[in-house]
């Protein structure tokens, strides 16, 4: 049972989309980036750098030397250059904090823009097991046609062993220019499954809604996660649910990594009383506030069902609704990530990912390394979602808007 469920962390997909790192709450900084920077550069008044000790410097030197004498293949300079900021970053012990060459970033904002040239599958990546998986399959996309399955491992990309690599690493090598072909092997139940699919531009929805009770006018939203293009989708199916005159409202974020941490507040302010909504902390006490106006507070019942692949804005979303008392939080301990990262862009079309703050839910918590226990804590019955598609999780949380709207 416990394997099962190992392997069952896509089933309410759709996670995390080709290309953006893994769970994480960001802030994209543009124009005047001065202040951020400043400490990075030679000269400033920030801590002393390492690089510029002479005994490090020797040390480089050194190994530069062996090797140019010894090293079969040839030195790539440019390679040598990004392994160097890669380093700095990776020596903060931090796997929030990355560096980005231009290349990679140019597809991060692609994907946070909406679109991407790929076959139409999310990835995620399982801590436990340690590899790469699809998490969710957009229909009528490659994916989906060539018959590529929630849960598949990802084992090469175009020949290249990738078992242990994260799911920004996979994704990067799974994206390409639409029309070009990728040839996929994937892990199923042990065995291997080869597929040769044609990428082509795909469109993200990550908020889709139904009737989850047409008798009793329960609305049911699902977010996968909270990029640029989810802020209208959410504000859409609001609107269309509202319509319709819903009575109470599922909302559903289990297996959402999160995403951006302003569109995750102003997504929640529409659903809030007026008052703060989160606030960060940074490095030196800092504090910023994120409230809303209330002016659409929406007013019906709410349930939210959450598991432990919910992160980061997602966690922001759900903590801000339980504080004020305007959500009954259902399912499973949530994922615990409660610091927000800022990409501060370079000249040259790179970028680097830093952590810089923690945020704190409206009743002061800091739910880092910690996470959200739900109110009603439901764990999900794999096998039955498996044999008949039955929801446990869910239809606990219709049970508990019927009692609501019953009062």
């Amino acid at each position: 049972m416990e394997e099962q469920k190992k392997n069952n962390k896509g089933l309410f997909a759709a996670g995390i989309f080709v290309g953006m790192a893994i769970i994480i709450a960001v802030s994209f900084v543009a124009g005047n980036i001065t202040g951020l920077i400043s400490g990075l550069f030679p000269g400033d008044s920030g801590t002393a750098s390492v690089s510029e000790d002479p005994a490090v410097r020797r040390k480089i030197k050194s190994v530069e030397k062996l090797i140019d004498k010894y090293y079969v293949e040839e030195r790539d300079p440019s390679l040598e250059e990004e392994g160097i900021y890669k380093g700095i970053i990776d020596s903060l012990n931090d796997r929030y904090s990355t560096y980005y060459t231009a290349e990679e970033m140019e597809k991060t904002l692609e994907d946070n823009a909406g679109e991407y040239g790929g076959i139409g599958c999310y990835i995620s990546y399982d801590m436990e097991q340690e590899h790469s998986y699809v998490a969710g399959i957009i229909p009528g996309y490659a994916a989906d046609k060539a018959g590529m399955q929630e849960g598949d491992i990802f084992f090469k990309v175009d020949g290249e062993n990738v078992i242990e690599c994260d799911s920004e690493e996979v994704s990067g090598k799974v994206r390409g220019p639409s029309g070009t072909t990728v040839e996929i092997v994937v892990l199923r139940e042990g065995e291997e499954v080869k597929f040769t699919l044609i990428r082509s531009l795909v469109e993200i929805k990550s908020v889709s809604i139904n009737m989850a009770d047409e008798k009793e006018k329960i609305g049911y939203m699902q977010i996968s996660s909270f990029d640029l293009a989810t802020q209208g989708q959410f504000h859409e199916a609001m609107d269309e649910l509202e319509d319709q005159g819903v009575n109470g409202l599922i909302i559903d974020l289990r297996d959402n990594p999160g995403g951006d941490v302003d569109v995750a507040t102003d997504m929640v302010s529409r659903l809030l009383p007026k008052g703060l909504i989160i606030y960060t902390e940074d490095k030196n006490g800092k504090r910023e506030e994120y409230k809303g106006d209330g002016k659409n507070e929406f007013k019906k019942p709410m349930v939210l069902l959450v598991n432990g692949n919910s992160a980061s804005a997602a966690e922001i979303f759900s903590g801000a609704l339980r504080d004020h008392g305007k959500a009954t939080l259902v399912g499973e301990k949530t994922y615990g990530k409660g610091v927000v990262q800022v990409v501060v862009p370079m000249t040259d079309g790179s970028a680097v990912k830093l952590t810089t703050a923690k945020y704190y839910l409206p009743n002061g918590e800091c739910i880092h390394g910690e996470g959200i226990e739900p109110d009603v804590k439901v764990e999900l019955d794999v096998d039955a979602y498996r044999e008949n598609g039955t929801d446990n999780q869910k239809e606990e949380a219709i049970k508990i808007l019927k009692e609501k709207i019953g009062k």
